[in-house]
């Protein structure tokens, strides 16, 4: 917002020839995002309170870590000419802030100079970890949970438990007249494997799904909508053209440097690797995955925006300085980009006419998606009906367990404690099962099947529509 910090950021100002031709032209409004995954969750993250009180207070105003050599050339990273001000930002996206204690710092610290800020509280046992700090004040917010979320019986992952959502922030205009910012906050399912079932690439795909549908909603309603956030899906994936295709949004840092070849990049050298391909994840830069291969390293941080309501002026990774005696801020990079929101249009209305190739792609992702459906669906039938045999069995081994206990207590009566404590183990692990094949694995499905179907709908409308043409 601020003309000064913009200049800092390594924007220049169109010059027309004359002062009365600048003042004549009015200057659009120019707002300055960060999205960051803090890797704040307890016990597993390593220094957890130290970095997140070290990530607050640099976004606070402080000088804080020790710029990489290698990237002492990018503004924002210990040289350039943001360094008078390297973390002055508008709107401040963060993910993994799951401890009450360190979002706590960040509004103690961050309230002067942030003062709306919000995180968002829904979830199983903790919240998705979701928060927004802004300069622009917030007219409303609002938090989507995902249908479709992984499974309650990988409690050693714990996505399920978090209730993966989207954190929607609409901010008041920056200026009267300009759009309104609907800010789509999220941290998608994480993959756990490249494939197979750990990978969750349909639940990821589904998750893209209703989050296109979504952004749909707040576009029509004349919003401009930025997505950010920790996506779990590299560019081109399935997801990833959901976000894009579906919504005619763009990724900013492909809109600033253009298209890019990822193989060519995950060639490169770490610091090429984030220069050229702002590789925000893996990067053998980062002091918590240093022990990654270079090919491994990739872009999961966006963010996307509606092309027709604001332009990319420039974009990098932020917070890649090391903490003494701790490492990197997070075993992700920060992304930042400053963006030029566009004129309003008076009863501006979308235009759905899009390109005949464009709308063929929108069809092969269907497709994609039904295929996707497909393949895990088995899966998912296979986890409900396992678990629900298992409680099954677990009932009869129960009957079982109190007939030999007649039997045996009368021969030997210490082995009585020992069927109790068989059959209570039994009993547990059976009635969980039992919920989880009655009540999420029959919920799993009915979603499953929902999505599908508003594919099969989607496709329908294609066909009509790339026949009538």
């Amino acid at each position: 917002m601020s003309s000064d910090r913009v200049d800092e950021d390594g924007a220049t100002t169109r010059n027309n020839g004359s002062e009365s031709s600048n003042i004549a032209q009015k200057k659009l409004p120019r707002v300055k995002l960060l999205t960051f995954n803090t890797w704040g969750l307890k016990v597993v993250s390593k220094h957890r309170k130290a970095r997140l009180r070290a990530i607050a207070d640099k976004l606070a105003g402080d000088k804080v870590g020790t710029p990489i050599d290698d990237l002492s050339d990018i503004p924002g990273n210990g040289g350039g000419a943001e360094e008078t001000a390297p973390e002055d930002y508008d709107i401040v996206a963060l993910q993994e802030v799951w401890v009450k204690e360190d979002w706590e710092y960040f509004s103690l610290r961050c309230k002067d100079k942030y003062p709306y800020m919000r995180i968002f509280y829904s979830g199983i046992l903790t919240g998705p970890g979701l928060a927004v700090l802004s300069k622009i004040p917030i007219e409303s917010t609002f938090l989507y949970r995902f249908p479709i979320n992984g499974r309650p019986s990988a409690f050693f992952r714990g996505d399920w438990y978090v209730g993966k959502s989207i954190a929607v922030t609409l901010l008041k205009p920056v200026d009267p007249d300009t759009y309104p910012i609907a800010l789509m906050n999220s941290h998608m399912h994480a993959p756990y494997a490249l494939t197979g079932d750990a990978a969750y690439e349909c639940h990821r795909s589904c998750q893209a799904w209703d989050f296109s549908k979504l952004a749909r909603l707040y576009q029509q309603a004349q919003y401009a909508v930025v997505i950010v956030g920790d996506l779990n899906s590299r560019p081109g994936s399935l997801p990833h053209k959901f976000l894009t295709q579906e919504t005619g949004l763009v990724d900013s840092w492909l809109q600033l440097k253009g298209p890019q070849d990822i193989v060519h990049i995950s060639k490169m050298g770490a610091a090429d690797q984030l220069r050229i391909g702002c590789t925000t994840c893996d990067s053998q830069l980062n002091t918590w995955r240093a022990q990654r291969q270079p090919d491994e390293a990739k872009r999961l941080d966006y963010a996307l925006i509606d092309p027709r309501r604001m332009h990319t002026l420039s974009a990098g990774v932020r917070f890649t300085e090391r903490l003494e005696g701790i490492g990197s801020f997070s075993d992700h990079f920060a992304y930042s980009c400053t963006l030029e929101l566009q004129q309003r249009q008076p009863q501006q209305h979308d235009d759905t006419t899009q390109p005949r190739q464009t709308l063929l792609d929108r069809y092969a992702s269907y497709e994609e998606m039904a295929r996707c459906i497909e393949k895990y669906m088995p899966t998912a039938k296979k986890q409900k009906l396992y678990r629900g045999l298992h409680f099954v069995l677990s009932v009869l081994c129960i009957i079982a367990c109190l007939v030999v206990t007649t039997f045996t207590a009368n021969r030997a009566a210490w082995s009585s404690i020992f069927w109790v404590l068989f059959a209570t183990v039994v009993a547990t692990t059976g009635l969980i099962d039992g919920l989880i094949s009655f009540l999420f694995g029959r919920s799993e499905i009915r979603a499953l099947r929902e999505v599908a179907e508003e594919v099969h709908d989607a496709q329908h409308s294609m066909q009509q529509q790339l026949a009538g043409e």
